[in-house]
Order: C-alpha cells, then structure tokens, then sequence
C-alpha cells in the first residue's frame, strides 16, 4: 500500500510538473504574440541590461530591445560596461533615441571613445541626455554636435567632463540643464552655453574647487529657477574662519563693492535673469551679485557670504523664503533698513548657532505683514540671543499668521519669552507645533507650554519630538 501510495504521489507531481511546463509554454506563446510596440512597452519598464538579455529567450525577442527608444547604463563596477555600452549602442536600430543614460565608475577603461556615444545619439533626435564619468581619465570633451543639438530638451553633464564651447553653439529645445562637478574650459565656455539656450527654464550647478571658474555668470532671459551650489571652501574653512570672515564684511555697500573690484580672484555669481522665480543658494561662498532678479516666488538661502542691498531688494517679492541665518545677513535685518517683504506667506528661519538672531528675526516679522506660516528651527548649540520684546506687534501676528513652528525646544529663557510673545500676539493662529528636545523633562515642559495664554482660543497645540514640517507644500521631518 505504502509504495501503490508513493507511486500515485511521484506520478501526481509528474503530472503538476508538465502542467506548468505546458502552462509556461502557452504563456510564452500569448507574450510572443502579442505586437512590437507592446513588447517595447513591457520592455521600457526594465532595467536596459535585464531588456538586452531577452534577446536569447527565443527568435521572436532576439531583435525587440533593439528597437527600444529609452537606454539607460548604469556601471555595477564591471570593467567590461564599456565594451557593453559600444555594443548595444551599434546593435541598436531604433531611429529615434529620446532618452540616453550612462554612468561609469572608476573601472571603467580610459580609452573608450564617449564621444562617439554621446554623436550616435545626437544623429538619432536624442531629447534627454544624461552622462555622468566618474572614471579615472581626465575629463573628457564632447563632440561640437552636442551643442548643436536641435533635439535636446534635457541635458546633465556630470563629474569628469570638459564643458569646451569654443564655438557659436545652438541648442534651441533646451528646457533643462544639470551641470554637476564638470570643468569648463574657459569662462566663456559657459557663456556661449547659456547663452545658446533661449528657451532654458531649468539650470542645476554644483562646483568645486577645479572647475576653471572665478566668475560664475547666469545671464539666461527665460531661466525661472536655478540652484547653485558650491562647496570648495566646505572643507578648506571652519566655523571660526567663516565667523572671522563675517566679522570683517563691512556693512556699506560702497565698502563691498571696493572689496570686490579690487580683488579679481574673489570667486563669485552674478544673476542676470530677470523671469527667475525659484532660487536656491546652498553654501554660497562666492560673492552674489544681482543683475536683474525682480519675480522671485521662492528662495532657499544658505551662506549668503556678501549680501548688498540689491541683493535683499531682489528678495522682496518672494512668497516662500528658506533662511540659513548667517552674521552677514543678520547685519541687514536692522531697523535701518526699509524693504518690505509684501508678498511672504512663508517663512521657515534657521539661524546660524554664532547668530543673535531673535532681532533679524522679529524684523522680518514686522516688515512681513502677509506671512501666514513661520517655522523657526534652531540647533541645540544656538548662541542665547537677547531678547528684546518689541514696542509695537508685527502686523502679520496680529491679522495673519495661522501657523508657528518651533524646533529643538528645550526650555530655555528666551525660547519661552519667544513662545509667550507669539502665542499672546497671533489672533489668527490656527496651528502651534513645537518638537521637544529628548534631554529636556519632557512631562513637564509639555505643561508649562500647554499653560502659556493663547489669545486664538481655537489654536491647536501640538507637542513632539520631532518636527514635521513643510515648505511650499513640501513635508520634511
């Protein structure tokens, strides 16, 4: 009985095993009949390399990847990747390739001919353009067809590359441009880029320390935001250098200005964009110098390292402004100075831990009579500032403000005069959130907050210990 029971068992799962084989086989055959521009689709939503290696599964998929209109070669540290992408770039017959994506590490060979890969694209109508060389050659320049490209509506050049426009150069379809670490062969180089881009919307630069630049010019007509970023002195000064630095800017403008022409080598940007809403600074060491930026909508700042009147004049129209406090900024936030910020829902405050910064901070108060949210988030290491409760309530505590962050509580004398002052002064306040540091009393600091008078009876309190917040819609923790 027991082997009658062992045979019918062995003979079911004989069965089962052909039943899927069958099963597998017709639904091989169901995928295999199915139309080319479905397969593609199928296709387009797999890693290139994974696509690439349908071509062995059977005649019918041998030559669909090669008809893909996206490629994308990512280096997974092979030292063979570039003799993968300069096949599957000859075997590909698609006429149109929209979208190329190549990244190469440090194994990659030196020899390859990337120039080639960046012309087999171009020839091809390519709108997206991405290439990041993070090989050990030295960097490498690209085909004059590159910035002559009609087609090209995205491009990011990244790491060791050699941005050489010696040339009128053209790229009429740009709307986006990524320059990552690269270095430009002159300053001009970058000029005839920018400048050959007349309808460019979007400009990402991040430098360093060897990119061949002192002055850094952003003369874009059409350009609505730009990010810029450079961090080659972030290693080379620490906070008391930066501190000394600050100590010594002069706060008139005529002063900076000689400064400025009397030292050529000083590194810094200058805007010229007057369409820009959205910008970001983030460790700006250079000198910014404001040509035309009068429709700014959101700015992100950090490290402003010179700030001039025009430049604070070219942020009284934002609507949303992320502040990293420095001294030279809070040397403008006095009561000396008149811009008025009418359009700021949207404030979000996080002062350098060198700053006094309650007095910068209650003057963009009072000259904010719109602002709607304020977020203040201070380090644990933040100097006490001093407070000094102003003589008369800013105008958008008494008619608008609805909601008031504050980060890193602990329970410090200036953090509840701040408190007291806000919450007895914000008629409109809907919302208060404060996130606890976990080395106060926790217990008792949630009741000595929650007993601090409110004139918004119906504001919420809500106690934490950690801070969600947003800026222009976007939540962060």
């Amino acid at each position: 009985m027991s082997f009658l029971w062992d045979s019918i068992i062995l003979n079911d799962r004989h069965l089962s095993t052909v039943t899927e084989a069958k099963g597998c086989q017709r639904m091989e055959t169901r995928i295999c009949d199915l139309p080319d521009d479905l397969l593609l689709r199928i296709l387009h939503h797999v890693p290139t390399k994974d696509a690439l290696a349908t071509s062995i599964l059977s005649k019918r998929w041998r030559y669909v990847w090669t008809m893909l209109p996206t490629l994308e070669f990512i280096d997974d540290g092979s030292e063979s990747v570039g003799w993968f992408i300069e096949n599957s770039l000859q075997l590909h017959k698609a006429p149109k390739l929209y979208c190329l994506t190549v990244e190469v590490g440090p194994r990659c060979p030196v020899d390859l001919d990337v120039g080639n890969w960046v012309d087999n694209a171009v020839n091809r109508g390519v709108r997206g353009l991405f290439l990041k060389l993070l090989w050990n050659a030295e960097p490498t320049s690209f085909p004059k067809c590159l910035y002559t490209c009609d087609t090209l509506v995205a491009l990011t050049l990244s790491n060791q590359i050699l941005v050489d426009v010696s040339f009128q150069a053209r790229l009429p379809s740009l709307l986006s441009l990524n320059l990552k670490y690269v270095v430009y062969k002159d300053e001009d180089s970058l000029v005839r880029l920018l400048s050959s881009s007349p309808v460019l919307k979007v400009l990402h630069v991040h430098r360093h320390e060897d990119d061949n630049l002192i002055n850094f010019t952003v003369k874009v007509s059409s350009l609505k935001t730009l990010h810029y970023v450079a961090t080659w002195q972030e290693d080379e000064v620490d906070d008391d250098d930066v501190d000394e630095v600050d100590d010594n800017v002069d706060d008139d403008d005529d002063d900076v200005d000689e400064v400025e022409d009397d030292d050529d080598s000083n590194p810094s940007l200058v805007i010229d964009s007057p369409a820009l809403t959205n910008l970001k600074l983030d460790y700006d060491w250079d000198y910014c110098l404001i040509e035309n930026m009068s429709c700014l909508d959101e700015a992100k700042l950090h490290y402003v390292r010179n700030p001039s009147d025009k430049f604070l004049r070219s942020l009284s129209s934002v609507i949303h402004l992320h502040l990293y406090l420095t001294k030279p900024m809070a040397a403008w936030c006095n009561s000396s100075n008149t811009i008025t910020f009418s359009r700021l829902i949207e404030l979000y405050f996080f002062p350098n831990y060198s700053v006094d910064w309650l007095e910068p901070l209650i003057f963009l108060l009072q000259n904010s009579p719109k602002l709607k949210t304020l977020t203040i988030d201070t380090d644990s290491a933040c100097l006490p500032p001093s407070w000094n409760q102003p003589s008369s309530t800013p105008e958008c505590l008494s008619s608008h403000l609805e909601i008031f962050r504050l980060g890193e509580y602990e329970g410090r004398e200036y953090e509840k005069q701040l408190v007291t002052y806000i919450l007895a002064n914000s008629k409109c306040l809907k919302t208060v959130e404060i996130s606890l540091l976990p080395t106060c009393n926790l217990e008792e600091t949630r009741q000595e907050l929650e007993s601090v008078p409110r004139i918004s009876t119906s504001s919420q309190l809500l106690i934490s210990t950690q801070m969600e917040w947003s800026f222009n819609g976007i939540t962060q923790t």
